[in-house]
């Protein structure tokens, strides 16, 4: 299968965090010197003269008050403002200065940056969404959406039908087995070819892929991330063939392609005389996994494309037995 040029992705609604989130307030590091609480670990006295804390505890009430007051996305550098205090972002100023006056109290003026509030945005840190599934992450307002799309430790529904287990991609994995009694899942190591073993049903495949900070230069420096990736291989009997599709559950970047590479093979030699060789099958497919929603069942056969091995290909073979194939999952960035 070719290489998948996909659409662009559009930008999902956003949600705002619930008003009983904290953000932290962070200091730039030229406020933290070597002496300095921040360079100590060490957390000051309130009221010491000419020294403020590291971090404060606020309360974001208004989540509103970080966003353009013109497309009401969050706001990040550069920021604008007119005479009276409204502010809005880069984009915006721009289609507005034709205009030559404020959008909100019409005002003839002109946009200036407005360097407070760009410090302001840059310094308040929120919880990731994800943080009571394992997400430590802390990010600023603005940097929020683009990391709740491809968090890892984003929960995702069980493809059961009528499941509404919703749990992380751990938790899923124990509630396959627990719950459903499907085949334990079956880890692999991402860019290297498997043998694994699909029964009728529901098979699960956790891939994991190493990465490092020097694009796959391993040096003592070096700091090791590592991606994880769930799919789900789904084994439909046909009247005539065995019929495996591949799914993705969960989120993965924008900038990513995820590729499975199946193959099949066997050798049928004549059974009275077992050096005497009648047949042999071959089959290999790449298949682009594209990343959809199955919390309400798969996809219909019309949006998936199956790897096919005709029964003729796998001879006497039980249902109850497994169908042993060789699998590959590449990670193209």
């Amino acid at each position: 299968m070719g290489p998948a040029t996909g659409p662009v992705a559009k930008r999902p609604k956003r949600g705002r965090p619930p008003q009983s989130v904290k953000p932290e307030a962070v200091p730039s590091p030229a406020s933290a010197s070597p002496g300095s609480a921040a360079g100590a670990g060490n957390t000051e006295k309130k009221g010491s003269p000419g020294q403020r804390p590291v971090s404060t505890a606020v309360g974001l009430e208004d989540p509103g008050a970080l966003e353009c007051g013109s497309c009401s996305l969050p706001l990040k550098p550069e920021i604008y403002q007119c005479s009276e205090g409204h502010v809005v972002c880069s984009p915006c100023r721009d289609k507005l200065a034709p205009a030559g006056k404020c959008h909100v109290c019409g005002i003839a003026t002109d946009l200036h940056r407005c360097h407070a509030m760009e410090r302001l945005v840059k310094s308040i840190r929120i919880p990731c969404p994800n943080a009571a599934h394992g997400c430590g992450a802390r990010l600023a307002y603005c940097d929020l959406d683009g990391h709740h799309q491809t968090c890892p430790h984003a929960p995702h529904r069980c493809p059961g039908k009528d499941c509404g287990f919703l749990g992380s991609t751990e938790a899923l994995m124990d509630h396959f087995t627990g719950a459903h009694g499907w085949p334990s899942t079956t880890k692999i190591s991402a860019f290297e070819t498997h043998d694994i073993c699909l029964y009728d049903g529901f098979n699960f495949l956790f891939a994991y892929c190493a990465e490092d900070d020097d694009h796959g230069t391993t040096t003592t420096a070096t700091t090791t991330t590592t991606s994880r990736y769930l799919f789900l291989l789904n084994v439909t009997r046909q009247p005539f063939s065995c019929a495996i599709t591949v799914h993705f559950i969960g989120r993965r970047s924008p900038s990513e392609v995820l590729r499975c590479v199946l193959s099949y093979s066997r050798v049928v030699y004549d059974p009275l005389e077992q050096q005497k060789f009648l047949v042999s099958h071959s089959l290999k497919s790449e298949i682009n996994v594209e990343c959809m929603d199955i919390s309400n069942g798969l996809p219909g056969a019309a949006n998936c494309f199956p790897f096919v091995v005709p029964n003729s290909g796998l001879g006497d073979h039980d249902k109850k037995d497994p169908i042993r194939l060789k699998a590959c999952i590449n990670i193209i960035s």
